[in-house]
């Protein structure tokens, strides 16, 4: 072997041997790494494992003063009555707050009855019918209270005539109805009435009060301020007439 081959043969030895050092060294760091990692893992779960059961052990406090049951006896709960969820919250008679608890639609041909009457006799039968089971107005120095349904109260004759003031009319409920919502937010008594003609048409008018007779609801028609309805509702109700409903 000549002298050049026997260097170039002694310089490859050396790199593979360096080589093979290197790997050597790579792998054992490796694994006094996973050494390192696996001795936090045990550390980490004896912790865990440590408080799971002192969790288990501990007792739950006490309160300073436990009651005590007779061993044996059993326990009687005492039981809250809860009363009946009431319609209404009024101790007094508000007549704007019972326009806003009265119904705000009403179709054509519903069971009702109608009556004017004092005022505490219309602030009972608001509050016996219900929540949106009535619609009052005032009428004079009384009150006229529509119901629908049967009449609640005892020696109260009803009559099945009541006349309204038709303020506008609309094929579509949504077309009247926020403006009729307005009128009731700012104390009108207004609702929407829904009638069919005779062709089969529907209508939806809004409707301003319920009268026991058409000179009443026109003498109303003629007080009202008309300005303030215009302005609230954006409507023309110039042409506003009585009408009956039924």
């Amino acid at each position: 072997m000549s002298e050049v081959s026997h260097d170039y043969v002694l310089k490859t030895l050396i790199v593979i041997v360096l080589a093979l050092s290197a790997v050597v060294m790579t792998l054992g760091g490796y694994a006094i790494f996973l050494r390192e990692e696996n001795r936090k893992s045990e550390l980490i779960i004896e912790e865990i494992r440590s408080s799971v059961l002192s969790q288990g052990i501990d007792q739950p406090e006490q309160p300073d003063n436990p009651v005590q049951f007779p061993t044996g006896t059993q326990v009687v709960r005492e039981t809250i009555s809860i009363p009946e969820t009431q319609n209404f919250f009024l101790e007094v008679f508000d007549y704007r707050r019972l326009i806003l608890n009265s119904f705000d639609f009403l179709a054509e041909g519903s069971e009702f009855g109608y009556v004017v009457v004092e005022e505490d006799t219309a602030f009972k039968l608001c509050v016996e019918k219900g929540l949106g089971k009535y619609f009052i107005t005032r009428v004079g120095d009384s009150f006229g209270v529509m119901f629908l349904g049967k009449n609640p109260l005892d020696g109260l004759y009803d009559s099945k005539t009541v006349y309204g003031i038709q303020l506008v009319s609309h094929t579509v409920s949504d077309g009247i109805a926020p403006q009729v919502m307005d009128l009731r937010s700012a104390g009108y008594p207004a609702f929407v009435y829904k009638s069919i003609t005779a062709d089969g048409r529907t209508f939806y008018a809004a409707v301003l009060g319920v009268f026991p007779d058409a000179a009443a609801a026109r003498e109303y028609s003629s007080s009202v301020d008309v300005q303030a309805l215009q302005r609230i509702t954006g409507w023309n109700i110039t042409d506003r007439f009585p009408r009956q409903l039924r």
